[in-house]
């Protein structure tokens, strides 16, 4: 809705495709006219079709071609785009990679395409830093000093990983994939990388992030930041538990992942957990229960931090920062 800046009470709706989306405002297209500083509540649709009403200020309304117009609105209060659009979601991997000149090449391309990398250089230390964080995948290269892929695919298997896992390897002799994704892995690269496939994959990991529904609130940001820097520790926890099966010990993690979720904001979170600890209250075996588990571990994977966002800023500002949104 936007509401005139000349003390009249109208509001006028219109429903528009969003052309730019960034923290600290929007642009698009429209059939019309409309004032700098103009006052304005526009409604964000989450890609799991929630709506957040974002308050804020037309900053500047050019001319495209006959009654066009691009509108440029400031947000009162700083956003994660991430929350609204998947394209802007970071890739979470994790490259195993033992050569320096290889891996600074792979992490430059993977930062291109927006992803976020955290580099291994053994299967060890590759081992340890999947069970520490959460990724989206692991490009495992196959041929690693202290513990090679396969050492480490049965390690991490072995344990219930159960993230993606793709081979990464100058292993291309006949056999070599189906060994590869025998072994555990869930899709196999040849070495020498391609950017193509390396972009390939990243779109087939853009699964839908989940954002707490009090993301927007910058007094909660810092809490529920804590709550999804916790969830690594959570996810090995249940799969440790299952491994194990540990029954007792698996309901009593899904029960405070119950209250837990909810109240920082992750619903779905709470909801899975739920359903798990009924099933195993009346009496359910780890079988009947392991694709809701799987299901729930893959959520926690989802969560993200409301890191892109920050303070609300003061209303004074450049014509460059208005311009930028920045």
């Amino acid at each position: 809705g936007l509401n005139s800046p000349f003390g009249r009470s109208h509001t006028i709706s219109h429903l528009v495709r969003t052309r730019n989306l960034s923290r600290g405002g929007m642009s698009f297209l429209l059939g019309g006219f409309v004032h700098n500083n103009t006052r304005c509540t526009v409604l964000l649709a989450t890609p799991h079709r929630a709506l957040d009403d974002m308050c804020g200020t037309v900053v500047r309304c050019r001319y495209i071609e006959g009654n066009l117009h691009e509108v440029g609105v400031r947000f009162d209060q700083n956003i994660d785009p991430a929350a609204y659009c998947r394209a802007a979601v970071h890739a979470r991997v994790l490259l195993a990679e033992d050569d320096p000149a290889v891996a600074r090449l792979v992490v430059f391309h993977l930062e291109k395409l927006n992803a976020r990398v955290d580099h291994a250089e053994n299967g060890r230390e590759a081992i340890d830093k999947a069970m520490q964080n959460a990724y989206d995948v692991i490009l495992m290269d196959m041929d690693m000093p202290v513990i090679d892929g396969f050492g480490a695919l049965r390690e991490l298997r072995g344990g219930g990983y159960t993230g993606m896992i793709v081979a990464a390897t100058g292993m291309t002799q006949p056999g070599d994939r189906e060994r590869c994704l025998s072994a555990g892995c869930d899709g196999y690269i040849a070495k020498p990388y391609q950017r193509r496939e390396l972009c390939d994959l990243l779109e087939s990991l853009r699964d839908e992030p989940l954002f707490s529904r009090f993301r927007n609130d910058p007094s909660m940001i810092g809490i529920i930041d804590a709550f999804v820097v916790e969830l690594p520790a959570k996810i090995r926890a249940l799969q440790e538990a299952v491994v194990q099966r540990d029954v007792n010990r698996l309901q009593h993690l899904t029960r405070a992942l119950k209250g837990e979720g909810s109240s920082y904001g992750f619903d779905v979170i709470t909801e899975a957990a739920a359903r798990i600890e009924k099933a195993l209250i009346e009496g359910f075996s780890l079988e009947d229960v392991s694709k809701d588990t799987a299901e729930l571990v893959k959520l926690c994977r989802q969560a993200r931090s409301s890191a892109g966002i920050t303070e609300s800023r003061p209303t004074s500002t450049s014509k460059k920062e208005e311009d930028e949104f920045a």
